[in-house]
């Protein structure tokens, strides 16, 4: 029983570099990942291009402006600054880590050198989570740094006192290795559990699978997006009053 994508290589890519010959191998990981991508680019790209600015929206943009409101109230709450900045990049990650997590109730079928595999989502792969957590932390210094300059954001690190520093970085590294683990623990349980439930509970597997897996799906990704956004406001360190005036204004306007 595989419990992570990567075990599973639906086929290889012959390649050859300075005479070297080896195969590239494209597990479920990258088919899921990248499936999932074109997936929500021509969804979002099909329900955009009929966008209006009228009282009547079909029933597909009110989804997406209800979404994209939820997002914008979250970050502003969060991080007490405007959401422009921040929608795109926390978006991406909600949106994607959701519609990874969801996909894990699709039944689709693989046959791997004549054996019956079944989909696992991109995010039950360590890599897939790992990857995540590395935009979350490249983020968080490009945000850090354009916020405070590189001397400000490298600063934080020496306090209180600069023989702190080591245990700071180890800190600043530890946090986002947990939160690869976090969602990677998180979703690959829910396949192990799916396999338990299918010996102990084949009758009613079903059910239980779909509730579990709708639950753990969308609470997965509102934490990921939460602690990705606690992360950045940390590296930016705290908004200065002509921005929380600037906020205050936008959501007395909003009223």
């Amino acid at each position: 029983m595989n419990i992570s994508p990567d075990e599973i290589v639906l086929f290889k890519i012959p390649a050859n570099i300075f005479g070297r010959h080896f195969y590239i191998d494209i597990n479920m990981t990258l088919v899921g990942t990248w499936g999932i991508m074109l997936f929500l680019w021509l969804f979002f790209r099909y329900i955009t291009k009929n966008f209006n600015s009228s009282f009547k929206m079909t029933r597909l943009q009110n989804m997406v402006e209800v979404l994209v409101k939820f997002l914008r109230e979250q970050v502003e709450m969060m991080m007490k600054r405007k959401a422009d900045d921040f929608i795109p990049l926390i978006g991406s990650l909600f949106i994607f880590i959701l519609v990874a997590n969801w996909s894990s109730l699709l039944p689709i079928p693989f046959y791997v050198n004549n054996n019956l595999e079944w989909y696992l989502p991109p995010t039950s792969s360590i890599s897939t989570t790992a990857g995540l957590s590395i935009v979350v932390m490249s983020s968080v210094i490009v945000y850090g740094m354009a916020e405070q300059g590189i001397f400000g954001y490298f600063k934080r690190f020496f306090e209180p006192i600069f023989i702190l520093f080591p245990l700071n970085i180890l800190s600043e590294i530890s946090s986002f290795v947990s939160l690869a683990i976090r969602l990677y623990g998180n979703i690959m349980s829910g396949g192990l559990l799916a396999s338990i439930l299918f010996v102990l509970a084949p009758l009613v597997l079903p059910g239980l699978i779909n509730i579990y897996g709708l639950l753990a799906g969308t609470i997965q990704p509102y934490i990921f997006s939460v602690l990705a956004m606690v992360y950045i406001s940390a590296g930016m360190g705290d908004p200065s009053e002509s921005e929380m005036e600037e906020l205050e204004t936008l959501e007395l306007e909003r009223i």
